[in-house]
């Protein structure tokens, strides 16, 4: 007695529309019908009844079916066809042109109608898609059914206007998706495969443990029978374990035909999980030969691999994949899975014992991964490892995780850690005291020398910048200079991404915002291309912070908005949330835009985000929001508090957050005007010690506002002349702006150039186009942009290189059209005449 389920349940509009093919074959008429699901849904049973039926009425029937052993053969499903016994012998396929080649096909369909059967088509090799779909465009008009089977999108549609066939109109296609088994379905299948009714118990934990796959459950059911064992809910508990294996029987034949670089790579999936992208994990699996993206298509087709963004593998699968591996690989596969991309949660229980599985399941497990990494005490890890481990999650905002770890320490003192190393691992600990301090962290940083003096290396270079920046210690040709280089690549030393954040940040607040601007965009452009997307989010909340500094109000928006969603996605760092919500209140009112404002800074900045850097900027910003509201009394006790913790700290520079201007108008509005003479003054003491133009004009603009006589209409005078020269690199110089500052100060007409000073142009681009004045010059990132056009970079590429999205790319460039008086890209291209 045969108990195989050979019966297609559940698929009777599909056997309907096959029958209809075929009657339409009888008549002379022409059908393409695609049948796609995911494998084991039936597709090669449904093109098996096609057949059969087709033969049975006396048609000619040809069958072709594709194998990852055999997609790279050229014509390797039509030399399949050629070879079947009811079509003509031929040359070589590749010997004859396409029109030839379908001719042969249409040729025999006249003589005697054809069914033409292709089974796992995802297989196909290019040279047979091609003919394929020249096939389907010549179908009309001829005795001819084309089935063709495969996943999802594997199923060639005709395209007229391919090899002179233009005046074709491709015949229709009829796309069958195949749908998993409902619980009914899998009852009937083993009705049939038992000659009757089952018990229901055993027929629910049939449909559950397969998944409502047919072949699945063939497969159970064959090693039930072939056992002796009845389907009885005491047996019911055995079909989780069986189905279990044949999905792992079926993974590991399908593992067995792939190449050694897709198995590296199908082992790279199953190891990081959804949370690596495609390029970060073709770079885990050391492809080299074949593109990621090609790559991933294949094992997708497979059933292998589900996604494409975010490319996981479903369950079961994951185990086989890493079978072969020993355990010591197997760890240290997740632990560079780990070190690529490390979770934004941080570790439930950062000290686990050392008998714990340190890749177990569970949400967290890359981050784990990092954190036993950078923990480990097997001294035989790489200290750059340890070091890009320490490097990503200190972005991602995991300083305490990074902190915790006592490899730091042990690293650094380590014989055997390279001297670039070392020196890097020292200035990414006190970059994390600095901005991060905790009492928790004392006794590690009592076993941690001072950074020394002068810095060695760009990491270093880096940390000393901000360092030196935010307490004004330093001045800012200094800061500048380190700063240029800690961003300038030196052989045999590893970049960081926290140092050269360190390094843009510090520019900007020494006011060279072209420069923090260029810094920033290839280090978001780099953690694009690694897949890290929360060091991705850090990095355009730190560059927003710059454009909004310098009134590019439309590149902060766009960053600031993908920060947010990155954030909204599981993807943003949880210290970050202070500056992303303190720039979305100072956009706003920047914007004059009060009520959106007042909402922004309703939301929830977790509580533990305190102790970070971005903290007092929140604080700043949402005590400007209560003086734009006139809300002095709840502006000045935030000010005062951003005041207090900057002081603790000792940042002193105003160039960093402005919070005693602030709070000086606040005790102006609530009539102290005494204390606000105070703040003011001592504002501007602090601003000229530490000499950038921003900072003192900001400052005396508060002395301005909130003193009177003589000493106001001076420190308005001179703030007017700082802020409105022609050559200030400052954040007054945009044009709404400069506006604000002549109404602050009375100051009337265009800015005058300092003597000998031409009007400032960004890069090669002149200040005016065929006569027509500029009303404004052109930012960084649209001067980037056009010099990109004018080396011949389409908009897709220039994205590429600029690590943006196109979107934004489209916006630059029509700012630059609208600003310099073009039409458009063809005027651009050209030679510009200069302004004279």
């Amino acid at each position: 007695m045969d108990r195989t389920p050979a019966a297609l349940v559940e698929r009777d509009g599909e056997l309907a529309l096959l029958r209809a093919a075929v009657a339409d074959l009888l008549a002379g008429r022409s059908r393409v019908v695609a049948v796609e699901g995911a494998p084991g849904t039936g597709r090669s049973a449904l093109l098996r009844y096609a057949a059969a039926r087709a033969r049975v009425a006396g048609c000619a029937v040809v069958h072709a079916a594709g194998s990852p052993t055999e997609s790279a053969l050229p014509f390797g499903i039509v030399t399949q066809l050629l070879a079947g016994p009811d079509t003509p012998g031929a040359p070589a396929p590749a010997a004859l042109p396409l029109p030839a080649l379908c001719e042969l096909f249409l040729t025999t369909a006249r003589e005697r109608p054809l069914l033409l059967s292709v089974d796992d088509a995802q297989w196909a090799d290019a040279d047979s898609r091609r003919w394929l779909e020249a096939l389907v465009r010549r179908a009309r008009g001829a005795p001819l059914a084309i089935l063709v089977a495969g996943t999802r999108g594997a199923v060639p549609a005709g395209r007229p206007g391919q090899d002179g066939r233009s005046d074709e109109a491709p015949a229709a296609v009829a796309r069958l998706a195949l749908r998993p088994l409902t619980p009914l379905g899998v009852a009937a299948m083993l009705a049939a495969a038992f000659e009757g009714p089952v018990d229901p118990a055993f027929a629910a934990a049939a449909a559950e443990a397969c998944a409502g796959n047919p072949a699945v459950l063939r497969a159970v059911v064959d090693g039930i029978d072939a056992d002796g064992l009845e389907p009885s809910a005491h047996t019911a508990a055995e079909l989780p374990r069986r189905a279990a294996e044949s999905v792992g029987d079926r993974t590991a034949r399908l593992i067995d035909g792939l190449s050694e670089e897709h198995v590296r790579l199908l082992r790279a999936i199953a190891a990081a999980g959804p949370h690596l992208g495609p390029a970060a994990l073709g770079e885990l699996a050391a492809l080299r030969t074949v593109p990621v993206s090609r790559a991933l298509c294949l094992l997708t087709d497979t059933g292998l691999v589900e996604g494409t963004d975010a490319p996981r593998t479903p369950p079961g699968v994951a185990e086989r994949a890493l079978a072969g591996l020993t355990g010591a690989d197997r760890a240290a596969l997740h632990a560079r899975a780990a070190v690529l991309a490390p979770r934004s949660a941080p570790p439930a229980d950062p000290g686990p014992s050392a008998d714990a599985d340190p890749f177990g399941e569970g949400p967290d497990c890359d981050e784990r991964a990092g954190w036993r990494l950078l923990n480990s005490p097997d001294d035989h890890v790489p200290a750059a490892d340890r070091l890009r481990a320490a490097d990503l999650l200190a972005t991602c905002g995991h300083e305490t995780t990074v902190r915790r770890a006592a490899a730091l320490p042990r690293t650094l003192a380590h014989p055997d850690t390279p001297e670039p190393e070392r020196n890097a691992l020292l200035a990414l600990h006190w970059l994390i005291e600095d901005t991060a301090p905790t009492e928790e962290s004392t006794d590690v940083a009592a076993r941690v020398p001072p950074l020394p003096v002068p810095p060695r290396g760009p990491a270093q270079e880096g940390v000393a910048a901000l360092r030196g920046a935010l307490s004004g210690a330093l001045p800012p040709a200094r800061v500048r200079a380190l700063a240029g280089a800690a961003l300038r690549p030196a052989p045999g030393h590893p970049p960081l991404f926290t140092t050269r954040l360190a390094a843009c940040y510090a520019l900007a607040l020494a006011d060279s915002y072209e420069d923090a601007t260029a810094g920033l965009d290839p280090i978001v452009a780099q953690a694009r291309a690694l897949g890290a997307r929360t060091a991705v989010a850090a990095a355009l909340a730190v560059r927003a912070s710059v454009a909004l500094r310098r009134g590019w109000l439309q590149e902060a928006e766009q960053d600031l908005a993908e920060v947010e969603w990155a954030a909204s996605q599981g993807s943003g760092s949880v210290k970050s949330v202070p500056l992303t919500t303190a720039l979305r209140i100072l956009l706003h009112l920047e914007r004059d835009e009060v009520d959106d404002a007042g909402r922004a800074a309703t939301a929830e900045v977790p509580l533990r985000a305190a102790s970070g850097m971005w903290w007092p900027t929140f604080l700043y910003a949402r005590g400007r929001l209560g003086l734009r509201a006139g809300d002095h009394g709840a502006a000045l006790p935030d000010l005062l508090e951003c005041g207090r913790g900057l002081l603790a700290r000792g940042w002193t520079n105003p160039s960093f957050v402005p919070w005693r201007s602030a709070a000086a108008l606040a005790r102006l509005g609530g009539g102290d005007r005494t204390g606000a003479t105070c703040l003011a003054a001592a504002e501007l003491a602090e601003a000229r010690a530490w000499g950038s133009a921003s900072a003192i004009g900001t400052a005396l603009l508060a002395v301005g506002r909130v003193t009177e006589g003589e000493r106001a209409r001076a420190a308005r005078d001179e703030a007017a002349r700082l802020l409105l020269r022609g050559d200030t690199p400052a954040e007054w110089a945009a044009p709404r702006r400069a506006r604000r500052v002549r109404a602050l100060t009375g100051a009337h007409g265009t800015p005058t150039p300092p003597p000998g000073a031409g009007v400032r142009t960004p890069g090669p681009f002149p200040a005016a186009h065929a006569g027509e004045p500029v009303r404004e010059e052109l930012t960084a990132a649209e001067t980037r942009a056009a010099e990109l056009v004018r080396e011949g970079l389409t908009n897709g590429a220039i994205a590429l290189r600029l690590g943006v999205s196109r979107r934004m790319v489209e916006m630059h460039l029509s700012r630059v059209y609208r600003k310099l008086g073009l039409s458009g890209r063809a005027d651009l291209s050209r030679p510009l005449p200069d302004k004279d």
